[in-house]
């Protein structure tokens, strides 16, 4: 089969699949989201899959290739930011250099990095006083047409 366009949506699933079939990083959140919208209450710990990102020519051999990136957030109501981390640290277990499907797509063997982390609290908009804990990891692979 010969895909063409953006493999942003294919690879953000495959990074879903891996985190929503993992038993332990179930039992850590109450779910693992592609989005939320504003309106949405949903109890703390939760993941999500955010920002997302694309650069092209890096394919090889006369193939299409893209470096494509999502963010994962994971945001925690715990005092202190151990939870954060430790669900962190769970998805970096389960998806470094992971091998994961990307429907359509070829991933380039050992290319799924986590290129950035960053932990740090922020005010809760809901909770005057009351701080979130935000685990924030950088994502990106090479993924080549098929």
């Amino acid at each position: 089969m010969v895909v063409t366009g953006s493999p942003v949506e294919a690879f953000v699933d495959g990074v879903r699949a891996v985190l929503v079939a993992d038993a332990t990083l179930t039992a850590l959140v109450t779910g693992v989201y592609g989005h939320l919208s504003e309106a949405a209450r949903v109890a703390y710990p939760y993941v999500v899959l955010g920002r997302r990102s694309r650069q092209t020519d890096v394919g090889t051999m006369q193939r299409a290739g893209s470096r494509v990136g999502v963010q994962i957030d994971t945001w925690s109501a715990r005092k202190g930011s151990h939870e954060a981390e430790v669900i962190g640290s769970r998805i970096v277990f389960l998806l470094e250099r992971a091998r994961i499907g990307v429907s359509g797509y070829a991933l380039v063997d050992g290319s799924l990095t986590c290129e950035h982390e960053d932990v740090f609290d922020e005010p809760d908009e809901d909770k005057p006083g009351a701080r979130l804990y935000h685990d924030m990891q950088q994502w990106a692979a090479e993924i080549h047409e098929s």
